[in-house]
This record gives C-alpha cells, structure tokens and sequence, in this order.
C-alpha cells in the first residue's frame, strides 16, 4: 500500500545583486539662463541700436526726391523697412541659436561654473577648518605671453631633449670605444718602438764587440757579394 510522502521543494535561488547604476549628469534645463538671456538681451540692444540710426533722417536723406514730393509714402516705407529688417535679424538670430543648440550649451556652461564655485568654496571651508592656507590659481588668461608659449612647447621640447640625451649617451659610448682603440694602437706602437730600439742597441752592442780587422773582413764580404750579384746580373 503505497504510502503520500511529502515532495521536497527546491530553495528559492537568491536575486544576483544589480550593479548600482551609474550617476547621470544632472538635466541641462531649457529655458534661457543667465548667459543665454544676456546674449538675447545684447542682440537684442544691438538690433534696437541699428533701427534706430536707421531712422527717418538718415533713411530720408538717401532718397531726397521721393522725401520732398511724396514724404508721407516714404515714410510709411521707413516703416515696413524696419519693422521687416528688425524681424527678419530676430528670425535669423532665434533659428542660429536654435540649429548651434545655444541655450542648452550655455547653461551647461553656467552649471558647469556653479559647481566649480561650490567646490571652490568647499576647499576653502576644509581648508580653514585645517588651518591651512588656501593657493588662489591663477588664471591662464593674466600668464604672461612667454608663459603660455612655453607651456605649449614643454612637451615638445622635453621629447626633444630626451632625444638628444640619449643620443649624447650613444656618441659617448662610441667616443669611449674609439678611445680605447686608440689606446690599445698606441700602446702597440710603443711595443713595437720599444722592440726596434732593443735591436739598435744590440747592433750597437755588436759593432763595438768587434775588432778592427774583422769589421775590415765582414766589409770585404759585403763588397764581394755586392760585386757578384752586380756581375750575376
């Protein structure tokens, strides 16, 4: 008789651990910041400039005959020439500032200069709370010409120098070698002077161990040889 016996279940596996997201960049809002309003508020101040030393004098006086006979329709034309030359320099500039993505760039660039004012002003607060003194940077723009080229040509110019180090290295290093060969030829040369001398003095030794009468004999030797061989030929 078979028996109902209780089926094992499987333990649950445990969740694999997610790797925290990575921390997104804050969002770049799209409405004019300050930079972005002070570029609309410039153009906008130089296309009111503009309109305005167009005015009617100056517009009138290009057109001197249509001024005195039909003054009243030359003016209505100042007008619509400004009015269309003012919208038409707005529309240029809202569709430059929107196809270069202006407004979004430029407060990037304002979050950007906030957040580097806040660390700024956290360094100093850690470094107050020190006691220590804070170095203020100083701005490339206030370097000197001099410093600043430099500072573009020290790579350039320490690759260089490596380079030339080494190659003093390698010209030493055969300098070295070719010393030694010279030495080494010098010191040969002197053997060799030493060892002729040697020779001279023991003829020298030589001679004066003879006598007389046989220097005389090994004279006439020579000159019967020096006859013969003269006579051979």
């Amino acid at each position: 008789m078979a028996t109902d016996e209780p089926t094992a279940q499987a333990a649950p596996e445990p969740a694999l651990a997610r790797s925290p997201s990575p921390v997104s960049a804050p969002p770049v809002q799209a409405t004019p910041g300050p930079r972005a309003t002070a570029l609309q508020q410039l153009y906008g101040d130089a296309v009111t400039h503009i309109l305005k030393t167009c005015n009617y004098e100056n517009f009138a006086s290009c057109f001197p005959t249509p001024a005195r006979e039909a003054s009243q329709s030359l003016q209505q034309l100042h007008e619509e020439f400004t009015e269309r030359l003012g919208a038409s320099m707005r529309m240029n500039f809202d569709q430059i500032v929107e196809e270069r993505n202006v407004v979004p760039s430029l407060n990037e660039l304002d979050q950007l200069i906030e957040d580097a004012k806040r660390r700024k002003q956290k360094t100093v607060e850690a470094a107050a709370a020190e006691g220590k003194e804070v170095v203020q940077p100083m701005p490339p723009h206030t370097l000197p010409a001099q410093e600043l080229y430099l500072s573009h040509l020290s790579p350039s110019l320490s690759q260089q120098s490596e380079a030339l180090k080494q190659r003093q290295v390698a010209l030493q290093g055969e300098n070295a070698k070719v010393l030694q060969r010279v030495l080494q030829q010098r010191r040969e040369i002197e053997a060799l002077v030493q060892g002729l001398e040697n020779v001279v003095q023991d003829i020298n030794g030589s001679v004066t161990v003879l006598k007389p009468e046989e220097i005389d004999s090994i004279r006439h030797e020579a000159r019967t040889v020096d006859e013969e061989m003269r006579t051979a030929d």
